[in-house]
């Protein structure tokens, strides 16, 4: 385990200043070595591993319907105890004063952006909504947020913390987590690969080993490095590609452009609300880090697609109810 200077000082200090109540547990500089025993015995404030780079979350609104769930998943990073701060990507001329107010009252920083529209029009998109999400790549953009950035979905939450993700030990330029290709709702206009049968997850397929076509992350969140440069190049593939390829927009266009070029990440960093139904055996609350609520979204209580995730629900309302203790 990697651990920074300040880190080794402030843990010095605690234990000597509690030496005799925490004699049996710890051998003097041995505490240095035992990091795991010390962080037991004394709860501290997390603080970053050495690193000159800095780091932010990022998240994107593109209309006032989604709000509710940029306040979900800020509070939820909040409750987390996160060190690192937020922010929010808000496309300009679509949502409404009022919303880049809400969110500016919760400490987040925001970015006003225009949204990304392709020459050409996709015609075989999984979800109207998607014709937006095209927009996710101005994130790659931005290079004034942060060095490195971890992009989350505005339908997600923060159960348990995962500042870790920032300090993977290779630092690699792209991370994030294999998706499921199950297609539980048997959605005709899904991949007619997916299906149960070559979903990783089904088969507990170690990363290294899945079979390439089925080798596919999910986009509701993954770990970046801002670059112009980098977003040049991703804009002139999105206006030559064929987009009919893309049913997922954002989400296979990233997979097509990083083919073979990014980290996975165990299935906890983005846990799709779906694993609780479909894959059971990898759906630990005490584990799972971000909870993605894809489909039918938990504030629309009128989508009956709703019915079958009460069991995970309410665990997003606690999120949006939080305020923290004054």
């Amino acid at each position: 385990m990697c651990v920074g200077y300040k880190t080794i000082v402030m843990l010095r200090l605690l234990i000597n200043a509690n030496a005799k109540r925490y004699a049996s547990f710890v051998k003097n500089d041995d505490c240095i070595n035992r990091i795991d025993i010390c962080l037991v015995i004394v709860k501290i404030k997390r603080m970053p591993v050495t690193s000159n780079e800095s780091c932010s979350w990022v998240t994107l609104i593109c209309n006032d319907e989604y709000l509710v769930g940029v306040l979900a998943l800020i509070r939820s990073l909040k409750r987390s105890e996160t060190i690192y701060p937020i922010c929010v990507l808000i496309v300009e001329n679509n949502v409404s004063s009022e919303t880049v107010k809400q969110i500016q009252n919760e400490g987040a920083a925001i970015r006003l952006i225009e949204g990304l529209h392709p020459k050409q029009d996709a015609q075989n998109l999984a979800f109207a909504r998607l014709s937006f999400a095209w927009t996710k790549l101005r994130a790659f953009e931005i290079t004034d947020i942060a060095d490195k950035c971890v992009f989350l979905d505005s339908d997600a939450i923060v159960l348990n913390n995962l500042d870790d993700i920032f300090q993977l030990e290779d630092n690699p330029d792209f991370a994030a987590v294999q998706t499921c290709i199950c297609n539980p709702e048997k959605r005709p206009n899904y991949p007619q690969h997916w299906k149960p049968s070559n979903c990783p997850y089904t088969n507990d397929i170690r990363p290294e080993n899945i079979d390439p076509q089925f080798r596919q992350f999910n986009s509701g969140l993954f770990l970046y490095h801002p670059s112009k440069k980098l977003f040049e190049e991703m804009l002139g593939y999105l206006n030559t590609w064929d987009l009919n390829q893309f049913p997922f927009s954002d989400q296979d266009f990233l997979n097509k452009f990083y083919k073979n070029k990014w980290k996975c990440l165990p299935s906890f960093y983005n846990s799709l609300k779906t694993f609780s139904l479909t894959h059971p055996n990898i759906w630990n609350l005490s584990k799972i880090k971000v909870i993605h609520y894809i489909l039918a979204k938990p504030w629309d209580k009128h989508d009956p697609g709703n019915q079958r995730y009460d069991h995970i629900n309410y665990l997003w309302w606690n999120a949006l109810e939080y305020q923290p203790a004054s």
